[in-house]
Formats: structure tokens, C-alpha cells, sequence
């Protein structure tokens, strides 16, 4: 694998797991998204409405997502530099329809990972470090949560870690394992289950 994907919702521990993997193997290097809007700004770049839609001209813009009216979006400079230089990019996304599009768009070989944690666990952890948009954290864990439920994940992800269960170091030692082995994708009832998610009822239930 030569680069990794880190799906999850909000407190699942992306930038913490990605921290870990940095301390196991320093290949492993967080991609920087652009960021549009206001609001935290450590793990991003800050650009203008101008610079984003200049970069969205020349076809530098993998993906992008709009959330806590700000927008978010991957450079393809910043996945395909760091892989040039032999390191592995890490590369957070918060939805399926985004992973998807991130995958379609940057054919490389993926290491997808899955962090979660329950709804009760995201709420203590944001709570904790301070969060002041708590109630939207929790609100973004519920679309995450629906978002699984709603699609199709066959064949989706690698690989399941609940940050609820291990630590960081942990979880950074799977991930680095699995970036040097050989996986196999998931099916979707496993995953579902390793979640504590229920599938969807079929039609009349």
C-alpha cells in the first residue's frame, strides 16, 4: 500500500492515530487540506474562495466537502509529492460519497481504514477536550452512523479499528502492519457488526 485513508466520525481519533503512526514509522506523513473558511486551524492551509476555485481550474482538487460552513478539500500535490518521495500519505474523510470520490480520483494503492467509536464515547470525548460545537460533533456522528447504514459497502474498507477499545499506539501498529500486508476488504455485515450497527430493514418490515 502507499497510501492510507482514515474514515470516521468526529473524537474517532483520526489526528490521534495519526500522530501514533508518525512515532511507528516515519513514512507516514498527514496530508494538509485546504481549508476555505474560519474557525481551527491546525492540520490545515487556509486559502480564499479565489485560490480554491483557481486550483479547482487546474484539476488539483480531489475531493472536497462542505461542513461547519467551512469547505474542505485534498490537493492531488499534496498526495502525489509525498509518494515521490517514498513516504505514505494519510488522508482523513468524513463520509462515504467523499471516500468514493477520493478513491475514483486518485487511483493509487489504499490502505481504507475505519475508526469509530459509539455515540455516547464522541460526546465524552468532545466534552472533554472543550469542544464549544459539541452538539455538532454529535450531529455529524449521526449522518457518519446513517451513512453506513445507507450504503453500499462491499468491498469499501480494509480494515476496522474501534478507538473506544484499543489506544492509539495500538491501532498505529495494525495500521502499519496492514500497510505492509496483504488485506482483504471487508463484507459489510462483518463491518456493520463490528460497529454495533444495525442494517437497514428491507421494504414492509
Amino acid at each position: 500500500m502507499s497510501t492510507v485513508v482514515l474514515y470516521g466520525p468526529p473524537t474517532a481519533g483520526k489526528d490521534t492515530v495519526t500522530a501514533a503512526l508518525r512515532a511507528v514509522d516515519p513514512r507516514f506523513r498527514l496530508v494538509t487540506k485546504l481549508k476555505q473558511g474560519t474557525g481551527r486551524s491546525t492540520g490545515y492551509r487556509f486559502v480564499t474562495a479565489d485560490e480554491l476555485d483557481a486550483l479547482r481550474q487546474q484539476g488539483r482538487i480531489v475531493v472536497e466537502t462542505r461542513r461547519y460552513g467551512n469547505v474542505y478539500a485534498v490537493d492531488r500535490d499534496s498526495l502525489e509529492d509525498p509518494q515521490a518521495q517514498g513516504l505514505v500519505p494519510v488522508v482523513h474523510i468524513g463520509n462515504v460519497a467523499d471516500l468514493r470520490t477520493l478513491l475514483d480520483r486518485a487511483p493509487t494503492a489504499w490502505l481504507r481504514v475505519l475508526l469509530w467509536v459509539p455515540r455516547e464515547v464522541c460526546e465524552a470525548r468532545s466534552r472533554q477536550r472543550g469542544d464549544v460545537d459539541t452538539p455538532k460533533r454529535l450531529t455529524a456522528w449521526d449522518e457518519t452512523a446513517q451513512d453506513l447504514l445507507d450504503s453500499d459497502l462491499q468491498g469499501l474498507f480494509d480494515l476496522v479499528v474501534r478507538t473506544d477499545r484499543v489506544d492509539a499506539g495500538t491501532a498505529a501498529k495494525e495500521i502499519a502492519t496492514a500497510v505492509d500486508g496483504p488485506v482483504r476488504p471487508l463484507p459489510p455485515e462483518e463491518l456493520r457488526a463490528s460497529l454495533a450497527l444495525a442494517p437497514p430493514e428491507p421494504p414492509g418490515v
